[in-house]
C-alpha cells in the first residue's frame, strides 16, 4: 500500500543514488560509466527507499538512523551486484572463464574490486550523510502523514 513515507523514501534514495552514480561515473576504468549505470543506480535507490526505508517509518528517529544506513548499504549492494554480473557475462561471452562456477565466483570478486575502486572519501561521505539525511526526512514525513 503506498504511503507518504514509502513515496518519500523512494524519491530521496533515488536522488541519493543518482548523485552517487554521478560521483562514481569518472571512477570507472575507461573514465566513463556504462550507459546503464545511471538508470541502474536510480532504480536501485527507488526500490530500496520504498521497500526498506519507507516500509519502516513511524518507529522513531533512533530506528530510522539504522534503517537509513541499511537502505543506503542496500543501494550500493544491488548496484554493485548487477554491475558485476554484467561484467561477468561480458567476460564469459569472450571465453575468459573455465566454467560456470568460475564465472559465478568471479562476480563477488568483481563486486569487491568495484567497491574498492569507488570507495573514495567523497563517495563514502555522500553515501553516509546522504543516507542519514534521506532517512531522517523520510521518518519525519512518514510520521507526520501516517
Amino acid at each position: 500500500m503506498p504511503t507518504a513515507g514509502k513515496l518519500t523514501g523512494a524519491i530521496l534514495y533515488a536522488v541519493l543514488a543518482g548523485v552517487l552514480a554521478y560521483l562514481t561515473g569518472p571512477l570507472f576504468d575507461a573514465g566513463r560509466a556504462p550507459g546503464f549505470w545511471y538508470p541502474l543506480c536510480i532504480v536501485a535507490g527507488l526500490l530500496c527507499g520504498w521497500r526498506i526505508m519507507g516500509a519502516r517509518v513511524g518507529q522513531g528517529y533512533s530506528i530510522a538512523i539504522g534503517t537509513a544506513l541499511t537502505a543506503a548499504g542496500a543501494v550500493v549492494f544491488w548496484a554493485l551486484l548487477i554491475l558485476s554480473g554484467h561484467t561477468m557475462i561480458t567476460r564469459s561471452m569472450r571465453g575468459q572463464y573455465d566454467g560456470p562456477m568460475d564465472a559465478l565466483i568471479s562476480t563477488f570478486g568483481l563486486m569487491a574490486g568495484y567497491g574498492q575502486q569507488f570507495a573514495t572519501p567523497v563517495v563514502v561521505g555522500v553515501l553516509v550523510l546522504g543516507g542519514l539525511i534521506a532517512g531522517l526526512i523520510t521518518e519525519a514525513v512518514g510520521s507526520k502523514y501516517h
